[in-house]
């Protein structure tokens, strides 16, 4: 709970969504947020049952998506809503087409619970896209349903994915990044064809009983536009491979927090030894020393995936080359160990060796 000891001079700047740690039948809420001088973070024990209060949010957010309508989208895609009067012709934000109204399915067994969670998107992006264990450079309002506003940053901030409210880590990931320009004038720097959307949180994957601030009561259904403007991967346990390659190639969509190919308990993202082996992931990614001068000398690490082509400029790495599967070519009689082949660093569909219990040094 030291997260919530955090520098309270930043958390003045913005509100940071709260982080939520769940521990058998409590909740504990680590809040990071926008504080006053007179205002301390407050840790609050679930009162009401998941299931039965997700039923009360989703009745809430069903009402809203029904009687509001999209009242503007301008050019930068901020984007406000508004009630239907008695007797409008509105069309509501449910059944309106220019963004038509999507959903997501998150099973939370702890929560005991398969939250829906409705979101729009206003533009995908065109650039990057992020998974829920990244850090992502974000503008955004949040709102209440009956349209207060809570907090609101069109300037972006930077947020590790993991440590805001549940929610954003499952609709963040499905759009991308936008362009970064830079152009002369008086306002050089902007960004372009970014992802903008809105999600609909219920209260269980948002706050659930906790207060943030005087602004959300507790059990609040809560509304976020967002633009995403950039990302950053990240490399959780520091082996080379970025959490956002830490998953099975096979499984579409796949989040690195349920791939474990080891079965030890740990994802991949947060395991130094992804194949159980007993040689750490960086130690098999580690490329074959080279002689300088009469001396081996380290020579880096292989890339998950090689470049398109090799840079001339440096003779003693072929860029080509990812990390590689269990050699397959013809043993080496000086040492008996199969040799190397092109394919065995760039088949798209292989098993490199960092994953492969029967493949460990010496390599070669």
């Amino acid at each position: 709970m030291y997260l919530a000891l955090l520098n309270l001079k930043k958390m003045n700047k913005y509100l940071k969504l709260a982080l939520i740690f769940v521990f058998g039948s409590t909740l504990i809420g680590i809040t990071l947020v926008s504080c006053t001088k007179n205002e301390t973070p407050s840790y609050d024990v679930v009162l009401r049952e998941y299931p039965v209060q997700y039923r009360a949010d989703l009745d809430s957010i069903d009402k809203y998506l029904n009687t509001h309508y999209i009242a503007s989208v301008d050019a930068d895609f901020n984007i406000t809503f508004a009630k239907i009067p008695t007797g409008g012709t509105q069309i509501s934000i449910r059944n309106q087409q220019n963004y038509p109204l999507q959903s997501v399915d998150v099973q939370n067994d702890i929560h005991g619970v398969n939250y829906k969670i409705y979101y729009l998107k206003l533009r995908e992006g065109t650039n990057e896209r992020t998974t829920a264990v990244d850090s992502i450079y974000v503008s955004y309002r949040g709102t209440l349903l009956k349209n207060t506003q809570f907090d609101y940053s069109e300037t972006p901030v930077w947020f590790q994915l993991e440590n805001v409210v549940a929610g954003w880590g499952e609709i963040i990931p499905l759009f991308k990044t936008g362009t970064y320009d830079t152009t002369p004038g008086p306002n050089p720097s902007t960004f372009s064809n970014f992802g903008a959307g809105v999600m609909f949180l219920p209260s269980g994957l948002a706050y659930y009983n906790q207060m943030p601030s005087s602004l959300i009561p507790p059990y609040s259904p809560l509304v976020f536009s967002f633009k995403l403007k950039s990302q950053k991967s990240r490399d959780h346990d520091g082996d080379g491979i970025l959490s956002i390659n830490e998953v099975n190639p096979t499984i579409p969509n796949q989040k690195p927090k349920n791939y474990d190919s080891d079965g030890d308990g740990k994802p991949n993202y947060l395991d130094v030894d992804d194949d159980g082996d007993n040689f750490m992931t960086k130690v098999e990614n580690r490329r074959p020393y080279i002689l300088i001068n009469n001396v081996l000398t380290p020579n880096g690490y292989f890339p998950f995936n090689g470049a398109a082509i090799d840079n001339p400029l440096t003779p003693n790495i072929d860029e080509r080359q990812g990390v590689p599967r269990k050699f397959t070519g013809p043993n080496n009689p000086a040492n008996n160990l199969p040799t190397p082949l092109p394919s065995d660093f760039t088949d798209p569909t292989r098993l490199r060796r960092y994953l492969d219990p029967t493949s460990y040094p010496p390599f070669q």
